[in-house]
């Protein structure tokens, strides 16, 4: 009996390794990488709550591939997008190495992803492809950690005496001194001889971009196929309103330079308008720059894109938020 007892454990103990060798997964090949490399990448250092940070994104591409690398309007993940601009691009190893980086903030704490932006790419003779993405982690600290002595309750301070205010007499001082120039302006202008008749006002932007859309829909460029030359004069519509509605002179600029002139300063546009107009601007590099062929459809969404970004902003005013970045 312990001689068969034997047997029987020797058995089962071959029969588990044998069903454990079956069990086992069979390794995978990674698969080879593509000729586009994305990688993302922050500035080292602690980033808290509110506090803008630098996000860079690299493209390595062999020389002589076409590159396309989305610009997003407004936000990059779970993070605002404050500021934007590219570097030269270098050469490394034979590879073509586009750099861009990001100004970025956040208003909540945790770990989070930031992915790169969606990159493109067309090799020699071939359709357009998408670079596989990059993500970044990336970490927003509290600043209530950093105040160790939070606890620390202190005696108030005796009453001081409150200052004396001068405002008064300021602005009494600006008043007078602002009745006397504004006499001495219009004595100056009542005493000018042969002034010269005032002319009629300039006509709004608006119109003038109205009337020029109705001109480029009556040519029928679209029916004919010419549809890098109708995007081509749609674009030029667009910037010529924005030049004459919001005075920006950007004739020469690509369409990222645009929108960081539209983002920033005296010429901001709302969140949801410079959104609109990214998107009509990036379709409209793809049809001019890339190749791009698109249907009847595509152009009549184009123009009515166009005609509503006018339609919208012929009364917005400039540099108007549309809400506060710490809702968000």
């Amino acid at each position: 009996m312990p001689m068969v007892r034997l047997g029987l454990l020797l058995v089962a103990l071959c029969a588990g390794a044998a069903g454990a060798d079956d069990a086992a997964p069979v390794p995978t090949a990674s698969p080879a990488p593509g000729p586009v490399t994305v990688h993302g990448a922050i500035e080292p250092g602690e980033i808290t709550i509110g506090q803008r940070f630098r996000y860079t994104v690299e493209v390595a591409a062999p020389t002589g591939v076409e590159i396309l690398l989305t610009q997003p309007a407004e936000k990059l993940g779970d993070f605002d997008i404050v500021d934007f601009g590219d570097a030269q691009p270098v050469d490394r190893g034979g590879r073509t190495v586009i750099t861009r980086w990001f100004a970025l903030v956040g208003y909540a704490t945790g770990h989070f992803l930031v992915p790169s932006p969606p990159v493109r790419y067309r090799l020699p003779g071939e359709d357009l492809a998408e670079a596989p993405p990059d993500e970044t982690v990336v970490e927003i600290a509290s600043l209530l950690a950093r105040e160790s002595a939070a606890t620390d309750i202190r005696d108030i301070k005796p009453p001081e005496e409150p200052p004396r205010d001068w405002r008064p007499y300021y602005l009494l001082a600006g008043a007078l001194a602002a009745l006397v120039l504004l006499g001495l302006v219009v004595r100056r202008v009542l005493r000018r001889p042969g002034r010269l008749p005032v002319g009629p006002p300039p006509r709004p932007a608006h119109e003038i971009a109205h009337e020029e859309l109705a001109r480029l829909r009556a040519r029928g460029l679209p029916e004919q196929g010419a549809f890098k030359e109708y995007y081509s004069a749609l674009t030029g519509i667009v910037r010529g309103y924005l030049e004459q509605r919001f005075r920006v002179r950007a004739p020469e600029m690509t369409t990222e330079e645009f929108l960081l002139v539209t983002a920033r300063g005296g010429a901001a546009l709302q969140g949801g308008h410079r959104a609109l107009l990214g998107a009509f601007l990036g379709e409209s590099d793809l049809v001019k720059f890339a190749r791009y062929h698109p249907t009847l459809a595509d152009a009549e969404r184009a123009y009515g894109a166009a005609a509503r970004f006018v339609d919208e902003t012929a009364a917005a005013r400039p540099g108007a938020a549309e809400g506060s970045h710490a809702s968000r």
